[in-house]
């Protein structure tokens, strides 16, 4: 995934020298609710205004996938591309966080 390229060492800090691939999608989609919430509250401890992660998949297809982002007092929720890189950079980063913090293999 092309957009991701801002990201290049996800892997290496997840698994090292493993060849155990995973998409961030993959590992946010595998948060549950509550995990999902520490990301918010990290994320908006650095003062983006962060509501909910919301994590898509688009039939007939498993591969189109989304992460949509709502943001504190907005009627609608804006795709992750559409974010500042700041904003996006710590989202992915709390994302990996607390999946390592969940310690899942």
């Amino acid at each position: 995934m092309s957009q991701f390229t801002e990201f290049p060492s996800i892997h290496d800090h997840l698994y090292g020298d493993s060849d155990h691939l995973r998409s961030l999608y993959e590992i946010g989609r595998s948060l549950s609710d509550k995990e999902l919430q520490k990301v918010i509250v990290q994320v908006r401890a650095k003062g983006y205004r962060v509501e909910k992660l919301e994590f898509y998949e688009y039939a007939p297809s498993d591969s189109m996938r989304h992460l949509f982002v709502r943001m504190e007092d907005e009627a609608e929720s804006i795709p992750y591309f559409m974010l500042d890189k700041e904003c996006w950079s710590e989202i992915a980063k709390e994302i990996v966080t607390v999946y390592k913090l969940t310690s899942r293999k």
